[in-house]
């Protein structure tokens, strides 16, 4: 999908930028900066008004001694000179471009005539444009970053998820987010007033992306969702959706913001259900969900809950019950078996497991394998103790941290059951696991319960559109 006619808006081997100055508070030379620190590896051409040189780059006053072809042009001017520097891309052979600025519809309504003829520009010479009013994109994968707010890009983790933002003050801390959360992303795009590419073209186009595996959106307003439930239906990737602007005090923010209009939520929320998108309320609930669906299908409400504490044990029984899962009993032999392995024999098995009177992780380890085999058992949460002479136990039978998380994820394959895992110890080592990144950890029993039940009602979904 790199040579895709949209790739160039993330894969692009050359880009300009029009509106460089080499003076403090520039905005537009911060493109320039955050793409050197993200990596990219083209050619970048700084245009500005005056001389002077930004980051080793030196400002070209001509536009017209541009050379032909550049794959990509993010545009920080003026709102009504841009339509002439459209005109300029075109005659170079720009046919991607990102703009940045605001002061279109969001702040003059719908009749604007420098929108109009932004539009007109881009009919005439086949140009597709990304915004206005937005922060363009961000592609970990090739390195492009053309937020023109100082970043540090060269944080940012890389991974499969992709994310379609409205706005670009998410879109620059949902990159935060996912980094921080260890789950990272291959693309954030910011599409802003969405005047000529909008989140189905978006849509579109990550459905097909080979570095895209999920798929997540933050909208203020949905002007087809008709075509966005068609689409989604046809998905084979997941798609999960932060739909904001749904009560009347957001409304006149949402709309001088992004000119987005608010959609009934009830009927929005309604229409997600049926096409199957994952509807979520926050950005942090967003890498949740993402660290859900990278484990394998849960097909049912049956699940085993496990904790060496039986406080913990106890929480995560009322935490299945309240997000509508069941922990039947388990079969009396594989009871015994495991029973058989106290050291005190002074903790009865039962589901929820209290697995405080075993101390062995290789019989930890046979209880998930034994338990997801089980055919009326769907999956498997487990909170677990961590703390420096649980280190010391792992460098015997089980190995590293690391040997660990690849343990319980070869499990999860070979029963294509998942298990969703968390510790309770103190906060770094639950960042040393998250940050290991080959298996998805939970912050808290809550956290993977509630990960649980956002699996299902996907999967449920999924497997009723098969069904029929």
């Amino acid at each position: 999908m790199k040579r895709d006619k949209m790739g160039k808006f993330f894969y692009p081997s050359s880009i300009v930028v029009f509106g460089v100055t080499d003076t403090p508070g520039n905005l537009a030379k911060n493109i320039i900066l955050n793409c050197q620190a993200g990596g990219f590896e083209g050619d970048i051409y700084p245009v500005g008004r005056r001389p002077g040189s930004v980051s080793g780059y030196e400002i070209i006053t001509d536009p017209e001694s541009l050379p032909m072809d550049i794959d990509l042009a993010v545009i920080l001017i003026p709102a009504e000179v841009i339509p002439e520097t459209m005109k300029i891309c075109g005659r170079k052979g720009i046919r991607h471009v990102v703009i940045s600025s605001g002061g279109f519809r969001e702040l003059n309504g719908k009749n604007n005539q420098v929108e109009s003829d932004v539009q007109s520009v881009a009919r005439q010479y086949g140009i597709r444009f990304i915004g206005p009013n937005c922060i363009g994109v961000i592609c970990t994968n090739s390195g492009l970053c053309t937020p023109f707010n100082p970043l540090q890009a060269q944080s940012f983790k890389s991974g499969d998820i992709s994310l379609i933002c409205q706005s670009g003050g998410i879109a620059t801390q949902a990159a935060h987010t996912f980094s921080e959360e260890h789950v990272g992303f291959s693309k954030i795009i910011s599409a802003g007033n969405k005047l000529d590419i909008n989140e189905i073209d978006l849509l579109q186009y990550l459905m097909n992306d080979d570095d895209t595996k999920q798929v997540h959106m933050y909208l203020e307003s949905i002007e087809d969702g008709r075509a966005l439930v068609k689409l989604a239906k046809k998905s084979k990737k997941p798609i999960v959706l932060l739909k904001s602007n749904v009560g009347e005090t957001a409304s006149s923010i949402a709309k001088s913001h992004t000119a987005a209009l608010s959609n009934n939520d009830r009927i929005v929320d309604g229409a997600l259900r049926q096409a199957g998108i994952i509807r979520v309320d926050d950005l942090y609930d967003m890498t949740v969900c993402a660290k859900a669906l990278s484990l394998p299908p849960l097909k049912g409400n049956r699940l085993v809950a496990i904790s060496p504490s039986g406080g913990f044990a106890v929480m995560l029984g009322d935490l299945c019950e309240k997000y509508g899962f069941e922990c039947p009993e388990l079969p009396r032999q594989l009871l015994d078996t495991i029973e058989s392995q106290r050291r005190g024999g002074v903790i009865r098995m039962t589901n929820p497991m209290d697995f405080g009177d075993v101390y062995d992780m290789e019989v930890m380890i046979n209880t998930f394998e034994s338990c997801l085999r089980l055919d009326d058992i769907d999956g498997i949460v487990i909170s677990y103790m961590y703390n420096e002479e649980m280190l010391k136990a792992f460098s015997g039978n089980i190995g590293s941290p690391e040997r660990l998380l690849e343990v319980i994820k070869n499990i999860c394959e070979r029963t294509g059951k998942p298990i969703a895992l968390s510790f309770h110890t103190e906060r770094s080592y639950i960042e040393e696991f998250k940050k290991i990144g080959t298996f998805p950890v939970f912050n808290d029993p809550a956290e993977s319960v509630r990960a649980l039940q956002m699996l299902r009602n996907y999967w449920r979904v999924k497997d009723s559109d098969n069904h029929f």
